[in-house]
């Protein structure tokens, strides 16, 4: 345990920093050592402060980019206490022990979210003492206080009136927080000046990211194996931004499930009322109404009810007592978690009945669509990343109808919500839907098949499973991969299919369009694949 006797204090963020000061210098009889403005901000507030200027016999220079940089400074920080060699050194050129070293650094990160700001603005906001001054107290824990938060003030004042000094352990905690709070730093730097000097390159030659954890999960994709949620530092908001209202901790692959479900409500227009039901980050049952939010909920349920059972629930217009009635009390079905823009009081009165579903509000998180998308996707792999653009591209690149029968426009809009289903669902996939008076909704979907042929009939087979064999009659059908052969496009038809949207690009896209004419069903080429791994 050891005492404070002498602390250096220039802080950016001065929050805070007038009541733990005063508390150094009137019970710990601290000498202070500051700079600029927070200086004058202490002295304003008759607390004793030695200016480093005065302290260092060397004035502040370039409009205060040099402060601190200095051997009095800098060494009364780097001065190893055990060490006979610095000692002499201190002595001889009367560098004094600094002990503590209270700093925090420019806000870098809020001035260049800062509309039309210049380049030489940036520059300005990039701390250049600070992070010597913490990197070195930091490095020198053994014998110096870093403190780089003001959240931890009161911390640091309640252990010194306890043990009248710091610990070991807590001096290496926050330490470690400065060699986190660097990286981050100068992450953020490094990626804003890659943004403005090479706005187009997408994948530079190194990517630096920092992380933050949000929680600890109960486990990991399986229940021997550990897990933890971080949250990317670069963006201000995400999965952990949603507020959850109720229920148990969400797991780890509650979060892979709640991305995967986000990311369809996401796709889909968010002027009707959209229902997502997710099993393993694959739809099992999605509907879109134009006037009814329930009715659109009842159609996604009804796709495939035994894989909407603990699985994974997303709308996209607020939860009515109409909806959270018929989900607990006339269905009774067990969800995992619910979430939507917002809750009715009367819905979460009944919802909460169910203490383990996990119930989320997103706001209008639907409405920040190419916010979310600004970052690459990663993927982790042994040894390293991949990194892929988002596929956010609109999944019709080419409308081509090539087939000698044609489909209206409700087909059309039927076929594109089926294509954005498929591509929700692992690939290959397979997705039939059918059409009513105030919307479209899925009927059958198959989905992770190494055979493009196979998911074809999984998803008839899972149709009729579920009582839908007489909507597969003139049911609509979108797939993920092309054709290479025209058996799924005969499965298809012989389910009933009468018009079906896959990406085309086969070597054999002749001989399948062919076979459609031959069968009268409408055929559409995309042009986009949208593969899902």
């Amino acid at each position: 345990m050891k005492k404070v006797e002498r602390a250096l204090i220039s802080v950016f963020d001065k929050k805070g920093i007038v009541e733990f000061a005063k508390i150094l210098t009137d019970e710990f009889k601290v000498e202070i050592l500051s700079t600029g403005g927070t200086s004058k901000l202490l002295k304003s507030n008759n607390i004793n402060v030695v200016n480093i200027a005065e302290y260092t016999q060397s004035p502040e220079i370039f409009d205060g980019r040099v402060k601190t940089l200095h051997p009095r400074i800098e060494g009364g920080i780097l001065l190893r206490r055990n060490n006979t060699q610095d000692l002499q050194e201190a002595q001889k050129y009367d560098i004094q022990p600094i002990d503590m070293v209270v700093c925090n650094l420019y806000n870098f990160k809020d001035k260049i979210i800062e509309p039309k700001i210049s380049l030489q603005e940036a520059l300005e906001m990039i701390d250049i003492g600070g992070p010597t001054m913490i990197r070195a107290a930091a490095k020198n824990f053994h014998d110096v206080v870093v403190v780089s938060n003001p959240d931890h003030y009161p911390k640091l004042i309640k252990e010194m009136r306890e043990n009248g000094g710091i610990s070991s352990q807590t001096r290496a905690i926050l330490a470690q927080e400065v060699f986190f709070k660097m990286a981050e730093y100068n992450a953020i730097i490094a990626n804003f000046l890659q943004s403005f000097h090479n706005p187009k390159v997408t994948f530079g030659s190194k990517m630096i990211k920092v992380y933050e954890k949000v929680q600890d999960c109960r486990y990991g994709e399986n229940w021997d194996q550990s897990a933890a949620y971080y949250k990317d530092l670069s963006m201000d908001e995400g999965l952990h931004t949603i507020k959850k209202v109720s229920g148990k901790e969400i797991s780890f692959n509650n979060y892979l499930d709640i991305d995967s479900c986000m990311q369809i409500l996401l796709d889909l227009d968010n002027s009707y009322y959209t229902t997502a039901i997710l099993k393993h980050t694959s739809p099992n049952g999605v509907a879109i109404d134009k006037n009814d939010q329930l009715k659109s909920v009842k159609m996604a349920f009804k796709t495939d009810p035994m894989s909407a059972f603990g699985g994974i629930w997303g709308l996209n217009k607020p939860v009515s007592k109409k909806i959270a009635d018929f989900i607990v009390n006339k269905e009774k079905i067990f969800i995992e978690v619910l979430m939507a823009p917002s809750f009715d009081p009367e819905a979460l009165n009944i919802l909460k009945q169910k203490e383990t579903m996990i119930l989320l509000e997103f706001g209008d998180f639907l409405s920040r669509r190419n916010k979310f998308y600004n970052n690459p996707e990663l993927r982790s792999v042994l040894g390293g990343i991949l990194a892929q653009e988002y596929d956010t591209k609109p999944v019709i690149k080419n409308w081509r109808v090539v087939s000698n029968r044609n489909v209206d426009e409700t087909e059309k809009e039927a076929l594109i919500f089926a294509y954005i289903v498929s591509k929700w669902a692992k690939s290959n996939s397979a997705c039939f839907v059918q059409t009513y008076e105030d919307g479209v909704y899925t009927i059958g979907i198959g989905a992770g098949q190494q055979s493009r042929v196979h998911v074809v009939k999984l998803a008839v087979q899972k149709a009729i499973e579920f009582g839908h064999k007489k909507e597969l009659q003139d049911s609509l059908m979108g797939t993920d991969s092309f054709f290479p052969f025209p058996d799924g496009l005969e499965v298809a038809v012989e389910a009933g299919a009468k018009a079906i949207i896959n990406p085309g690009g086969s070597i054999r896209d002749e001989l399948v369009i062919k076979k459609a004419n031959e069968l009268n069903c409408a055929l559409v080429f995309c042009d986009k694949r949208v593969f899902r791994h």
